[in-house]
């Protein structure tokens, strides 16, 4: 039986290293240092935030430039609401989170446990890898299964084929009800075990997963679920891969350890366990929404439940390989979380007290997240307008503006560098993944005004192995937005050079920053070697090595 530790994924140079040795940093002297920049930020954030609505009211602006500096200061509302929303995080868990080690010791029961992996027209390549890794958790009470909602006829027989082999339980829905919370909730009518672990079909989880975590449910029966990092391994040769994981340690590192100080940590719906009677009690996994885990969590809390974040890597997966499947998945998540934010709108109305305060500042945070595709239009919008329209969204002196938007600028990053230099991660590699999330914002958009409106779209699962690109007809908008911002700096230049003020300056500054972030996008849109399918445990047919 392996004996493989937990793992926490580095994506800088593709290896894997000890999760303690790799915290260490965040227990050094440098924490204090942390707090006082995040302390600092927030006084920034609130004097520019003061600057701000000064310069709202000043009494200059004509109708068509109030329009524009109302769409700016909601843009700058939401970045500084969401800037707030990290610095916060980053002191509660500095303050309030306590890493809970690992179990050495195993327990003297082991509770049932059903562990499903859930699938849609997967890779049998890669599924496969999955099931061999589940199969050879070290945890005696398991009862596997396979929840394949595949429409293709001929797929669905080799994946059924693999589920035999390696020990599942194999089963097919034909209506698809909910898709894979409703694929969960129709297994639950029929399982008898007390906690159920679920994988996505690309997430393979190491021997001890379940000896892990199961054992903090049983000290905690008001425990609905505990939750492990998400991360990707395929992140060495791949761009798209590597920026997509840097996105997710971001969120995974003190955001949810943030929100698990304030009991506001929502399931992820892979490598989490669940207590199953918890989801019982709440008529099981919500099926409305395409990112199912969300909404489940909202639920749960709202009736009372706990949950916890367990911020130990002991599953790794697959990160998307093609913008194509980048934009897919945002798209989904996007999809899912706005309008799950739109119906906690009406839950805070109708019913204020289910939640704590910082609870629904959590979800708040979490549900709006991806308005950010309007936001960054609205930003990038703004410095043209000015440029070749003579359009004035910010009426205020220059040195007023640089004197209140630096220090809030400089202590922000500062604090959000710092923080994640503690956790050992590049400040090059989260540029990278801050400039592949910059290229979705037309995707994003789509997804808030779907919503809105609600339009429906298909179901689509984030396409892996696949390492195609984009025709540059799909990237219209951020060409489009590359050329016109390249118009407003020529024009800006010769304004600036005519006398015009340092405002014009500025603004030439951020079209600049706009054109830098939204060219990546052609760095990204390439065909790269898809993902190898490489096993990691070799398994023969009812024998576990």
């Amino acid at each position: 039986m392996s004996t493989e530790k937990d793992v926490f994924i580095d994506a800088d140079k593709g290896k894997t290293t000890g999760p303690l040795e790799a915290k260490k940093g965040s227990k050094s002297s440098g924490l204090s240092v942390l707090v006082v920049l995040a302390l600092i930020a927030i006084i920034g954030v609130s004097l520019y935030l003061v600057f701000r609505g000064i310069a709202f009211l000043n009494p200059g602006y004509n109708w068509l430039d109030r329009l524009f500096a109302t769409l700016l200061l909601i843009a700058e509302c939401f970045l500084l609401m969401h800037t707030i929303g990290y610095i916060s995080s980053v002191i509660r868990s500095v303050k309030g989170y306590r890493t809970i080690e690992e179990h050495f010791f195993t327990s003297a029961s082991y509770p049932p446990t059903a562990v499903v992996v859930a699938s849609y027209n997967e890779d049998p390549e890669i599924l496969e890898e999955t099931l061999i890794s589940v199969s050879n958790l070290d945890y005696p009470a398991k009862k596997l299964y396979l929840l394949d909602d595949s429409t293709n006829q001929k797929l669905r027989q080799r994946i059924e084929e693999l589920s035999k082999k390696y020990g599942f339980i194999y089963v097919h829905r034909e209506n698809r009800r909910g898709y894979k919370g409703g694929a969960i909730n129709d297994l639950m009518g029929s399982i008898t075990e007390k906690y159920m672990a679920v994988f996505d079909a690309d997430q393979k989880p190491l021997p001890n997963f379940l000896n892990q975590t199961i054992s903090l449910l049983e000290e905690n029966p008001k425990l609905a679920f505990v939750q492990t990092p998400q991360f990707y391994h395929n992140t060495e040769k791949n761009p798209i891969a590597f920026g997509a994981a840097y996105q997710q340690v971001v969120f995974y590192e003190y955001i949810c350890e943030g929100k698990n100080v304030s009991n506001a940590v929502f399931s992820c719906g892979s490598n989490v366990v669940y207590n199953v009677d918890a989801l019982r009690s709440v008529g099981g996994f919500e099926e409305k929404f395409v990112t199912e885990d969300f909404a489940t969590g909202l639920k749960l809390h709202m009736h009372g439940w706990k949950s916890l974040y367990y911020n130990y890597v002991y599953a790794y997966g697959l990160g998307p390989e093609s913008l194509p499947a980048y934009f897919t998945q945002q798209m989904r998540w996007a999809l899912g979380t706005i309008g799950i934010f739109k119906k906690m709108l009406a839950y805070i109305l109708r019913k204020p007290r289910a939640l704590r305060l910082e609870q629904w500042w959590e979800y708040s945070l979490s549900g709006s997240y991806y308005g950010i595709g309007w936001v960054n239009f609205i930003l990038m919008l703004c410095p043209i307008a000015f440029l070749l329209f003579d359009i004035r969204p910010l009426i205020a002196e220059p040195r007023f503006y640089i004197a209140a938007f630096l220090p809030y600028f400089i202590f922000a990053m500062s604090t959000f560098y710092f923080s994640m230099r503690q956790r050992g991660y590049k400040v090059r590699s989260l540029l990278v993944g801050q400039s592949l999330g910059f290229s979705t914002f037309w995707v994003l958009m789509n997804a808030a005004i779907m919503v809105l409106f609600n339009i429906k779209r298909p179901f689509g699962v984030t396409p892996k192995g696949v390492a195609g690109k984009l025709k540059l007809k799909y990237l219209l908008p951020q060409i489009l937005l590359i050329a016109v911002s390249a118009a407003a700096i020529v024009v800006g230049i010769d304004k600036f050079l005519a006398g015009h003020g340092w405002a014009i300056l500025i603004s030439v500054l951020w079209a600049f920053y706009h054109i830098c972030m939204l060219s990546m996008v052609f760095y990204f849109n390439r065909t790269f070697k898809p993902h190898e399918w490489k096993p990691v445990y070799v398994q023969t047919p009812g024998i576990q090595t």
